[in-house]
C-alpha cells in the first residue's frame, strides 16, 4: 500500500473509518508517541479499554500472546485495538510467526504498529509495507519549524510574535517534544496572558547548549578559528556527543552550500530560503556567511568533515585531537 500523510488517517479516525493494520515509523517522536491515544480515543469506548486494548513493546514481547490479543473478539463492542510500540525490535523469526495478520487481518481489531527505524529491505517490512495503512513520521524541516511553533502553541491557546517564534526556534530547533515543553513551560510562567513575546522566550527557555551549538557552527561558517576552538571547549564539557558535533556542522556545510549556489544563480530572499528549506528569517545569517566560502570550498570541507566522522569511529586518537584539527583545517580552506 502507499504510504498516506497522517492527517488522512486522522481523518478517518475522526470520521470512525478503521482498516486493519497500520504502521507509523520514522525519527519524529513526538508525533509517534501521540499515536496509541488518537486510536484509544477513537476506536474505543473509555467504558471498554480494560477488554479490549492491549499495549505490547517489541523489546520484550511474546509474540504468540500478541497474536493471540490480536485474533481475539472484541467484548461489548465493534473493534479490539492492540498496540505495537518499538516494533523495531522485533527479530525476523518473530515477524514471521505474525504473518497471518497482515496477509489475513481481522477485521474486527485494529491493529497499530509503531517504529522508529525500519529496514526496507527486510521481508517482514516489505510484508508490512505491502498490508498495511502506513505513514513515516520525519523531523520537520528547519522552514517548518515555525509553523509547527504555532500549531503547538494553539493547543494551549497560546500566540507568539515573530520575534519569539524566531528565538525558540534558535533555542531549540526542530525537536518537537521539546518544543512542546517549552511551550508548556511558557504557559504556565505568563498565566492568564495570552500573548508570548522575546522577553517571555529569554525569561524561561535555557540557552546554554542551544546557543553554543548555534555560535559553533556559525564561527565555522564565518571562518572565525578561535571563536571556534572556544566554543568547541564548551560543547564538549556540555558533554554533547562528538559524533553529534560533526553531524551538526556538516548539515550546516550543507546549507551554506546550498546558499552559495543559490546566490550564484540569482536567487535570494524567500526563494533563496525555499531552497535552502530554512526560515526566511535565517537566510541573510546564512548568506553572510555563504559569501565567505566559494562552492568548491565548502566541499572541501564537507570531505573534512567526513574525514573526521570516520576517525572518531575508528580511530584510537583522542577525539579532541580530531576535533580541533577538523576546526583548523575548515577555517583554513
Amino acid at each position: 500500500m502507499p504510504i498516506v500523510e497522517s492527517q488522512k488517517i486522522y481523518k478517518d479516525l475522526e470520521n470512525k473509518k478503521f482498516s486493519p493494520v497500520y504502521f507509523f515509523y520514522g525519527d519524529e517522536p513526538y508525533l509517534l508517541g501521540q499515536i496509541p491515544d488518537r486510536f484509544k480515543f477513537s476506536v474505543l469506548d473509555e467504558n471498554t479499554f480494560d477488554f479490549n486494548l492491549n499495549i505490547f513493546y517489541g523489546g520484550d514481547v511474546d509474540v504468540s500472546v500478541l497474536k493471540d490479543a490480536v485474533e481475539t473478539l472484541p467484548v461489548m463492542t465493534m473493534n479490539r485495538l492492540v498496540i505495537l510500540k518499538n516494533a523495531e525490535a522485533i527479530k525476523e523469526s518473530e515477524w514471521a510467526e505474525l504473518e497471518s495478520l497482515f496477509k489475513n487481518p481481522v477485521d474486527s481489531t485494529v491493529f497499530v504498529i509503531c517504529a522508529d527505524k525500519v529496514d526496507k529491505r527486510k521481508k517482514s517490512i516489505k510484508l508490512i509495507f505491502e498490508n498495511a495503512i502506513t505513514s513515516e513520521f520525519k523531523k520537520p524541516y528547519d522552514n517548518e519549524v515555525p509553523r509547527w511553533i504555532n500549531h503547538l502553541a494553539q493547543n494551549h491557546d497560546l500566540k507568539f510574535s515573530a520575534e519569539a517564534t524566531h528565538r525558540l526556534h534558535r533555542l531549540v530547533g526542530n525537536n518537537l517534544s521539546e518544543l512542546e515543553n517549552q511551550i508548556q513551560k511558557l504557559k504556565n510562567f505568563v498565566g492568564t496572558k495570552s500573548v508570548i513575546d522575546l522577553v517571555d522566550v529569554n525569561e524561561v527557555v535555557s540557552n546554554s547548549k542551544e546557543e553554543s551549538v548555534f555560535d559553533f557552527t556559525r564561527a565555522i561558517g564565518q571562518k572565525d578559528r578561535i571563536t571556534a576552538l572556544e566554543q568547541l571547549v564548551q560543547l564538549i564539557d556540555q558533554g554533547q556527543n562528538e559524533v553529534g558535533i560533526v553531524s551538526l556542522l556538516a548539515r550546516h556545510m550543507r546549507i551554506l552550500l546550498t546558499v552559495r549556489s543559490g546566490m550564484d544563480q540569482g536567487l535570494g530572499g524567500s526563494k533563496l530560503a525555499s531552497l535552502a528549506q530554512v526560515p526566511a528569517y535565517f537566510i541573510e545569517g546564512y548568506c553572510d556567511q555563504a559569501r565567505v566560502w566559494s562552492i568548491k570550498k565548502i566541499e572541501d570541507a564537507l570531505v573534512v568533515l567526513n574525514e573526521t566522522d570516520k576517525a572518531l569511529k575508528s580511530s584510537p586518537v583522542s577525539s579532541h585531537i580530531w576535533l580541533e584539527n577538523m576546526v583548523l583545517k575548515s577555517c583554513s580552506l
